[in-house]
């Protein structure tokens, strides 16, 4: 058996149809690479896209979305929102790095990176430690549009607008990840502008840019998301970075070498339970722009790179590759059974002082947003053409070097 892709809203099926009937969805909505870049231009009244080498992942990207994702209409509307609006966030912030070379020479001081495997906990540790006002966590909807944050908060509910597009396309998504433009999330929201981010692949079928991206210097990438960090302490710029991004645990050493005075929260939960909601999520994501996709090898994919990526990772902080007295483990199941006391425990080796009314702030978040409030996400290993006892075995090392619990099938 193989992941099975959910029944799509009729309204989807409806619109989805519109681009069948005229040869392709493509007839429909553009994304030649030329054409994006002159849109980009001329709706800024801006030239400089910037320095950095982002022009070949750039080309690699649409290209890949042109010949290998099959997007619907749906699908295509949404690529190109997302290429168009990232172009014109590097057309912006050119233009003010320009004006204000002050904004580069800041300093971003112990960044704290939550990070863990998709579905460990990363998410709700990452929102309940922002409840602390001393923390700055940034929020969907300045990541979206970074320059225009600079000047107020009138931009946040268009994002969130988008955010619940993305649930009106497949509602089950509600169920997996919540989101909106107000709340915090990941980082690959920043460095999706570099087009060096697992958020193409992760949201598309673009094999040879994912295979592009595992080529390429990531530490391009985490430069890039410095300066646009460095942009967003304009507009709040005495609180210390709170960052999360399950994806950094894919590159830790190239975020090390941009920021080497970070600290990792590192989550921790039983893979066999991580691996079948990931899989879960990846497919959900990608039915939501493509109009068919195949996910039978994906399951594998993940599992033996995952292993491979966890192995790496104890080898690198036993060796000191990896700093590991910059490490704070975290287990799942202690999010879930103390939240408070897990953030404590966290806030201790952070050297970072905590109260009573951060202690309620946290108590009453966790309290107001349960697991599951906003639907069940089923899923399973055996949904996902994935063997339970073949993945208990696989990652035993991982579990016993951590002390994870295990969770029943």
């Amino acid at each position: 058996m193989s992941w099975q892709p959910p029944e799509r809203p009729q309204w989807a099926r409806r619109l989805i149809a519109h681009g069948e009937t005229i040869g392709g969805a493509a007839n429909l909505i553009s994304l030649d690479k030329d054409e994006l870049l002159e849109t980009a231009q001329r709706s800024t009244g801006l030239s400089d896209f910037g320095d950095d080498p982002w022009q070949e992942p750039f080309d690699v990207l649409v290209r890949a979305l042109e010949e290998e994702s099959n997007l619907h209409v749906i699908g295509r509307a949404i690529a190109r929102t997302e290429l168009l609006r990232t172009l014109r966030n590097r057309l912006k912030l050119a233009a003010l790095w320009k004006g204000r070379p002050e904004i580069l020479e800041d300093t971003i001081d112990k960044p704290v990176f939550i990070v863990g495997s998709p579905r460990s906990g990363t998410s709700i540790l990452h929102e309940l430690m922002a409840q602390d006002p001393a923390s700055r966590a940034p929020a969907l909807w300045e990541m979206f549009h970074p320059a225009e944050a600079l000047e107020g908060d009138g931009i946040a509910a268009a994002a969130d607008d988008v955010t619940q597009f993305w649930h009106d396309v497949q509602p089950e998504y509600e169920t997996m990840h919540a989101n909106a433009g107000d709340l915090p999330n990941e980082c690959i929201y920043i460095s999706l502008h570099s087009f060096l981010s697992d958020h193409w692949g992760g949201n598309h079928h673009v094999p040879s840019y994912d295979k592009f991206l595992l080529k390429s210097d990531q530490r391009v990438a985490y430069r890039y998301h410095q300066r646009f960090l460095k942009t967003l302490m304009q507009r709040e710029a005495s609180r210390r970075w709170l960052l999360k991004a399950p994806s950094h645990i894919f590159v830790m050493r190239e975020l090390f070498d941009v920021y080497p005075d970070a600290r990792i929260v590192r989550t921790h939960r039983d893979p066999t339970k991580t691996l079948a909601s990931a899989v879960n999520l990846m497919g959900t994501l990608k039915w939501m722009r493509c109009s068919d996709i195949d996910m039978s090898r994906a399951a594998n994919q993940l599992a033996f790179g995952l292993a491979y990526v966890y192995q790496k990772e104890i080898e690198w902080r036993e060796s000191g590759a990896l700093p590991d007295e910059q490490f704070i483990d975290v287990q799942f199941e202690d999010i879930v059974r103390d939240p408070v006391g897990t953030v404590e425990r966290v806030y201790e080796r952070l050297g970072w002082p905590i109260d009573d009314d951060i202690r309620k702030r946290i108590a009453d978040y966790a309290t107001h947003k349960p697991k599951g409030s906003r639907g069940v996400h089923k899923y399973s290993l055996e949904g996902v053409g994935l063997d339970f006892a073949t993945e208990r075995d696989r990652y035993r090392f991982y579990t016993d070097r951590y002390g994870i619990a295990e969770e029943d099938a």
